[in-house]
């Protein structure tokens, strides 16, 4: 290392520290955690990307939460917030937070879903337990009515009292902004 200009040191160190840092980020749990914390920071509102949908939710769906309950979609009486999505996916993570601060906001007021069809709920609960979040998660049995059926992870949905779709999203957004509290609040309203 004696021989090495100045920049080439420089290089090394750089590129090193490079490295140690992706292989944190990549190869570690808590580097799971940071890629969602700085995944989460980029995240918009849906509002430029929600799709307007006038489909109304035909088939029943039956669900188990984390808590050990069983409901069916056709109980809930409320606005819905239903989220698709898996505990593997690191947009779903990221987003996760702002859902939970907007389940927070609307406590009692609107029900929500945040369903993972494919995992068991044993994989649900040490997801919860480990990241240490205070809501309910739910596994899907049976099939998944056809409106509600999501292609990839994340899929959002919010769902007026009568089972229509209101809003759909595809992929990962800061829901706990000003246009999901006013559609919110116009569907509680209704």
């Amino acid at each position: 290392m004696k021989n090495l200009s100045r920049k080439t040191k420089s290089d090394i160190i750089f590129w090193g520290i490079l490295s140690l840092f992706m292989c944190y980020l990549f190869l570690t749990p808590s580097g799971e955690n940071t890629r969602a914390w700085l995944t989460s920071l980029t995240l918009s509102s849906p509002s430029n990307e929600l799709e307007h949908h006038g489909n109304t939710i035909t088939g029943d769906w039956q669900l188990y939460s984390t808590n050990g309950d069983e409901i069916w979609l056709s109980e809930l009486e409320r606005p819905i917030f239903i989220n698709i999505w898996a505990t593997w996916c690191p947009p779903c993570r990221s987003e996760l937070p702002s859902i939970l601060e907007l389940e927070t906001a609307f406590k009692n007021k609107v029900d929500f879903l945040l369903v993972s069809p494919n995992e068991s709920l044993e994989i649900l609960t040490k997801f919860k337990s480990e990241k240490g979040y205070n809501t309910v998660f739910y596994n899907a049995k049976g099939s998944t009515p056809k409106e509600l059926f999501a292609n990839s992870f994340p899929t959002t949905f919010i769902v007026d009292k009568n089972k229509n779709i209101v809003l759909k999203s595809i992929g990962a957004h800061d829901w706990n902004s000003k246009n999901i509290h006013q559609t919110l609040n116009q569907l509680i309203a209704e």
